[in-house]
């Protein structure tokens, strides 16, 4: 028989199963270029859907914005930092109890002393402290940091009935509205807002410590045998993400300065579904973005927006935020799979 005869269904198998690989690798590129794409155009879609049916319904777009801008910074501001955490692989589950520690720490002592100053360094201080402490227990414990943040986060809401109980009045902590009053403006919570992005995003993408942040996130053996020290690269996460919980605990002081066990309740979750809707990476590592807070933030309060024009009500929200984050989850899982080594 032929030589050439044999290896003509050889090469023909070869082709076939070549081109079934180049097909592959274009659907699963397809896949990962819309789940990038995906956010922003949900943001916009969103924002475009809010401002139609404000307007069909007569309401002020202006007071919508500004309503959406008030909601949307928490969030935000809590978001952004905690993103440094994720990007190493771990996980704080304490971040909205350590709000409201901060801000009746915060409001305590620029109640007494007077000054917004006061409030801010007070929230600011006590903000990094206490996430700075969950990684260096859980590091002194030999524990992962996300059952540390879910001990510490019983321990800070413990804290916080004990000031409310100690300090306050009615089951609340008053600020005097002279303290707060002036800052409580739209422009100020973008400001703040846009300054805190942009610092987190200059240490992210143009310095060092966000491509330590990045390899740790892909694995823990290979980061450490790059000279990567771990823990220390942890505590430095946490203490930055501090910063964002020590923000919006000032934020929190000024939105609302009647603080009381409840505010700030559904911070952490609502940071949890903004970062996925921002298109963040829940494994952390390469593909972590730190736009991801912000632009799920909007998104999530225009959603917000959207459903309270048609429908009053919280319950019918967190049954749709809860099937948007199942979906999206899903698809960037979809964007991921069958990937050995994230690029």
């Amino acid at each position: 028989m032929d030589h050439n005869t044999q290896a003509r269904p050889s090469a023909a198998v070869g082709r076939h199963t070549g081109g079934d690989r180049e097909a592959r690798r274009g659907r699963a590129a397809l896949t990962r270029t819309l789940t990038r794409r995906l956010p922003l155009a949900a943001g916009l879609l969103l924002a475009a859907a809010y401002t139609a049916a404000a307007l069909s319904r007569g309401i002020s777009l202006g007071i919508g914005y500004e309503v959406i801008v008030a909601n949307a910074s928490l969030t935000a501001l809590v978001a952004t930092g905690a993103t440094f955490i994720f990007t190493c692989g771990s996980f704080d589950l304490s971040l909205g109890a350590n709000m409201l520690v901060s801000a009746l720490i915060g409001g305590l002592l620029g109640r007494q002393a007077g000054s917004i100053w006061a409030v801010l360094l007070g929230c600011l201080g006590t903000a990094v402290c206490l996430s700075v402490l969950n990684s260096l227990l859980a590091s002194f414990f030999n524990l992962p940091v996300f059952i540390m943040t879910i001990v510490m986060m019983n321990v800070y809401s413990a804290l916080a009935t004990l000031i409310i109980t100690s300090f306050g009045t009615n089951s609340a902590v008053v600020l005097p509205s002279s303290l707060t009053e002036n800052l409580n403006r739209t422009w100020f919570f973008l400001l703040l807002m846009g300054l805190f992005e942009l610092f987190c995003c200059v240490l992210f993408y143009l310095r060092p410590l966000g491509r330590k942040q990045r390899f740790l996130g892909g694995g823990v053996t290979s980061a450490y045998l790059s000279g990567i020290r771990p823990k220390r690269l942890t505590v430095g996460s946490f203490a930055l993400a501090g910063i964002g919980i020590g923000l919006a605990a000032f934020v929190m002081t000024i939105q609302t300065p009647t603080l009381s066990a409840s505010s700030g309740s559904s911070v952490g979750m609502d940071m949890l579904i903004a970062l996925v809707f921002g298109g963040m990476n829940m494994a952390g590592g390469p593909r972590s973005r730190m736009y991801a807070a912000l632009l799920g933030a909007l998104s999530m309060s225009f959603l917000d927006a959207l459903m309270n024009v048609f429908v009053t009500g919280s319950w019918y929200l967190q049954i749709v935020k809860g099937i948007l984050f199942v979906t999206v989850v899903f698809l960037f899982s979809l964007s991921s799979r069958g990937k050995l080594l994230e690029r």
